[in-house]
């Protein structure tokens, strides 16, 4: 059993592509200060920019221009800024790159996600400082995807939210559906060749909630297969799990265990520390305490969820199966979900 792993942490540092402090490097306005609206109500009417396309009250997404697509190199970076609205409770959020064949739709049954970037909103006043937040992730080992002129590449990004509380607690909100308010940009730099092995798409936001034992007990199983050998080959995960109830998965951090072709191959401490992300809470809650540094959740309000990198080493042509298990989770008896994403790169 091998049990080397990697964990990237991403730490929190206008439509069109301009040109950045470098000549190689170009930043890609996906998407600038569109407003987020309340997810249990009817759909909104609000005006959408150009390019935009709103999927209902939580979800946008666009496609890359060619030239934006040309100007991908070996160097991307995601950084979004949530400003806070109307929600003032923790809610989840991502970023997620449609991989499509060209001029299909990106809701093509032929399309391939990958979850670039996990957020999870602080507990916060918009009246308060700090007033909105920023989120940052690299995911150079996508590179691959943005140069195949044969697909096109929409970049969907999703906050979850409803002010039925903040319309009541938060001064200005009376009525409002408004959540949050993002911009989404792609920073990257071509100064190098970037890699042209395209990663595989395993899962994307799947709901691990232990109702389906076709894989085991809390567990998922992925078939996939290689036409070529794919060296130093890793697997990129991003898990949380959620569940507000008494023992719920939301307030515990759970081992995941990995098998590949059947053998188990790692097993990942799936914890992180919430203190740096105090500063963005600036509500009462009942997380951020005086033991907070010593306390350890699958997530944090106002951080990224951790992108954890395994090192698979060289994976042979032919079929190959994944297998993602959280045995020790209570996720039937409390109402619990670990939501799943995963995919497999390398050179």
């Amino acid at each position: 059993m091998k049990i080397f792993f990697s964990i990237l942490f991403l730490f929190p540092l206008n439509l069109g592509l301009t040109y950045a402090q470098s000549k190689n490097e170009s930043v890609i306005s996906v998407m600038k200060d569109v407003d987020f609206f309340d997810g249990y109500a009817k759909p909104v009417s609000e005006y959408v920019k150009p390019g935009l396309v709103r999927i209902n009250n939580t979800q946008y997404i666009r496609k890359l221009t060619n030239e934006e697509k040309q100007s991908i190199g070996d160097s991307i970076t995601v950084k979004v800024i949530v400003k806070f609205g109307c929600d003032d409770y923790d809610r989840i959020g991502r970023v997620t790159l449609f991989y499509v064949p060209k001029d299909k739709n990106y809701d093509s049954p032929d399309a391939k996600q990958f979850e670039l970037l996990r957020i999870m909103t602080p507990f916060n006043y918009k009246t308060r400082q700090p007033d909105n937040i920023p989120y940052v992730t690299t995911v150079n080992q996508l590179a691959g995807l943005f140069k195949d002129k044969g697909a096109d590449i929409w970049i969907m990004t999703e906050i979850f939210g409803t002010t039925g509380a903040g319309q009541k607690e938060t001064m200005g909100c009376t009525g409002s559906l408004l959540t949050y308010t993002a911009s989404v940009n792609i920073i990257t730099n071509k100064a190098k060749k970037a890699n042209s092995v395209k990663p595989i798409a395993l899962l994307s936001y799947f709901e691990l909630n232990g109702k389906d034992t076709t894989a085991g007990h809390n567990a998922k199983e992925i078939l996939f297969h290689l036409d070529k050998t794919i060296k130093s080959a890793v697997l990129y995960l991003i898990t949380s799990g959620h569940g507000a109830g008494q023992g719920g998965e939301e307030y515990n951090w759970r081992e995941h265990v990995i098998y590949v072709d059947g053998k188990e191959f790692a097993r990942i401490a799936v914890n992180q520390n919430c203190a740096p992300y105090e500063i963005y809470n600036t509500r009462t809650n009942g997380i951020y305490g005086p033991n907070i540094a010593q306390e350890r959740r699958s997530w944090c309000p106002g951080a990224p969820v951790i992108t954890r990198a395994i090192n698979l080493g060289t994976l042979t042509p032919g079929n190959h199966i994944i297998k993602i298990a959280v045995p020790d989770a209570n996720l039937l008896s409390t109402q619990s979900t670990y939501y799943l994403s995963a995919y497999v790169a390398g050179q």
